[in-house]
């Protein structure tokens, strides 16, 4: 690892980011970002600097939202991690189910997803909007 920095979970952010780390580190072969948007950021500087995200520099995330799926399946992304965001309203309508005595499932599964070159494409549909 040659750098590290935060990008505020910001699409803009994670550009200007990246814009910094070529203009140091201009050989970098792979990025990870801690959100769809900073890697969504990262290709835009890597595609301005004239490289080819996806070959020249892998790049994988976390999130698993539309855009990014589609970078994948476009190649210019190489893989995102579904941190799935659907889980988040689901409990919260069981807890208030159960808070009303409602009947509740025992047992609800979200299984976070991952997204690479064999299943974007096919899968596209199921990303977060």
């Amino acid at each position: 690892m040659v750098a590290e920095q935060t990008n505020e979970f910001e699409r803009a952010k994670g550009q200007a980011v990246m814009e910094q780390l070529i203009q140091s580190n201009p050989d970098i072969t792979a990025v990870y970002a801690e959100n769809d948007e900073m890697g969504i950021g990262a290709v835009n500087a890597l595609k301005a600097a004239g490289k080819e995200p996806g070959q020249d520099v892998k790049i994988v995330s976390i999130d698993g939202t539309r855009n990014a799926v589609q970078l994948i399946a476009d190649g210019s992304y190489n893989a995102v991690v579904e941190s799935n965001p659907r889980f988040g309203p689901l409990a919260f309508e069981t807890l208030d189910a159960f808070t009303q005595g409602k009947e509740v499932a025992q047992d609800i599964i979200i299984e976070d997803g991952a997204y690479d070159a064999s299943n974007a494409e096919r899968d596209l549909g199921r990303a977060y909007h």
